[in-house]
């Protein structure tokens, strides 16, 4: 890579759990992440850094000590945000004691979401980095497109990474809004039907969603390419339409039931045409029907 100045990194811990200060480690420190091959320097004193790499969600506690340090620092300079916190504050954006996310605080230009990201989710934000730092020294415009590094690399299948939405399987029946931890999940209606949303960038991949879906239409996937400039904080959705139909009886919109939730009451039985035709209120009154006349 082409340098116009050497990048030192400095970590700043504001508060976080350190999973994601225990998967930098990982990402420095073991060759086959190739960060020596950016030319990274790790220095001891924040005033001599230019690339600053922070996590955490910016307790009350850590906001007058990281305002001080980032004083220090001199241009040009890059700021990573690293794990969920740091880009949406996550499962503590409700705390007293919570003062994120750091973009209140400094001019971010990389994220990296996860709970933690892998190693090689936070290489390819350190890359990003660096490209940008570079573009700075140059006077140049920072580059709008982000190169993934590990093309060639699949997480394991057990690995919990982006969430996804089967749009076929799901009842917007908001189990997956409720149980959600950090607000990941938004369920709107509109005239069409129900708008389902994953925010990627506020998302702790518990995989509580996945869990409690009766139908399993949202589930976990083994991507961890999270890495967006900052421009792309609000933009990095999964958005799905689950659509009204309209009740053979009474015309009104109504959401019928999936053959994912069928098939979980009407095992091996013969499943009534009337669930995919008719909304609730019509299926009462052709049930009281039934057995009363």
């Amino acid at each position: 890579m082409d340098q116009a100045i050497k990048p030192k990194l400095f970590r700043i811990n504001t508060g976080s759990c350190n999973g994601c200060d225990v998967e930098f480690v990982a990402t420095a420190f073991v060759p086959k992440f190739h960060v020596e091959e950016l030319g990274i320097e790790l220095v001891e004193s924040i005033e001599d850094a230019n690339v600053l790499l922070v996590t955490g969600p910016m307790t009350a506690r850590s906001k007058a000590y990281f305002e001080e340090a980032v004083s220090k620092v001199k241009s040009p300079y890059v700021v990573v945000g690293v794990g969920t916190c740091s880009v949406t504050t996550g499962i503590f954006r409700d705390s007293y004691a919570i003062y994120g996310p750091l973009d209140k605080y400094i001019d971010v230009d990389v994220n990296v979401a996860g709970c933690p990201p892998r190693p090689q989710a936070i290489a390819e934000a350190l890359a990003q980095g660096v490209e940008i730092l570079q573009a700075k020294a140059r006077g140049e415009k920072a580059p709008t497109k982000l190169e993934t590094i590990f093309n060639d690399f699949e997480a394991p299948e057990s690995y919990r990474g982006r969430m996804a939405l089967d749009e076929q399987k799901c009842t917007a029946c908001r189990t997956c809004e409720t149980v959600c931890p950090s607000g990941a999940i938004k369920i709107t209606k509109t005239l069409e039907g129900y708008r389902h949303t994953i925010w990627h960038n506020t998302c702790c991949f518990c995989g509580n969603c996945s869990y409690f879906c009766p139908t399993g239409a949202i589930f976990p996937t083994n991507d961890f390419h999270t890495v967006q400039l900052q421009e792309e904080k609000y933009t990095d959705t999964n958005i799905a339409l689950i659509p009204f139909h309209e009740c053979e009886d009474c015309g009104k919109n109504f959401i019928p039931a999936t053959n994912a939730l069928i098939a979980k009451s009407y095992t091996n039985k013969e499943i009534p045409e009337i669930l995919a035709t008719s909304c609730p209120e019509c299926r009462k009154k052709t049930a009281f029907e039934r057995f009363y006349k």
